[in-house]
C-alpha cells in the first residue's frame, strides 16, 4: 500500500508542478490554446492564469483565431487524444510559417504523466482529486 501511495504522491506532485509552471508562463503573457470552454474552465479551476484561447469555441475558424495571436510563442494544451494530436499538427504547421514558436512542452509532459487515465483537459481536475483521495484517506487512518 505504501508503494502505491508513494507512486500516487509522485504523480500528483509532478502534474501539480507542471500546471504551476504552465500558469507562470501564462502570467508572464504567453497565451495558452485549448480546445473548448470546458478546457478553459478546467485550467482556471486548477489555478492556471493568463490568456487562454479556445480554438474550437471562439466562433472563428482556426486560421482566423491563430491570426489574432500577437505573441512570439503560443502554448498548446489540447486534449490528449487523437483529435488533440491532429489539432497540434495543424496549429504547429500554421504558426511556424508565421514565425510563432509553438510550445508543446506542458502538453507532452502532462500527457505522459496521465497517459491512459485522462483523455482530455477538462478531465484533469477530477483526476487530480481522484489521486488525492487515497493519499488523504491513508493520512487520516495513520
Amino acid at each position: 500500500m505504501k508503494r502505491l501511495l508513494s507512486g500516487l504522491k509522485r504523480k500528483l506532485k509532478a502534474v501539480t508542478e507542471a500546471l504551476e509552471k504552465l500558469s507562470a508562463e501564462g502570467e508572464k503573457g504567453t497565451p495558452i490554446a485549448v480546445e473548448g470552454k470546458n478546457d478553459l474552465l478546467a485550467l482556471r479551476k486548477l489555478g492556471v492564469k493568463g490568456e487562454i484561447l479556445c480554438v474550437k469555441a471562439s466562433g472563428k475558424t482556426l486560421i482566423d483565431l491563430l491570426d489574432t495571436v500577437q505573441a512570439d510563442e503560443l502554448i498548446v494544451f489540447v486534449d490528449f487524444d487523437r483529435d488533440g494530436r491532429q489539432l497540434v499538427g495543424r496549429i504547429t504547421s500554421y504558426l511556424e510559417t508565421r514565425g510563432v514558436k509553438v510550445n508543446l512542452g506542458y502538453w507532452k509532459e502532462i500527457s505522459a504523466l496521465v497517459r491512459h487515465d485522462v483523455k482530455d483537459v477538462e478531465g484533469l481536475p477530477s483526476y487530480l482529486e481522484k489521486l488525492k483521495k487515497p493519499i488523504q484517506q491513508f493520512l487520516l487512518e495513520s
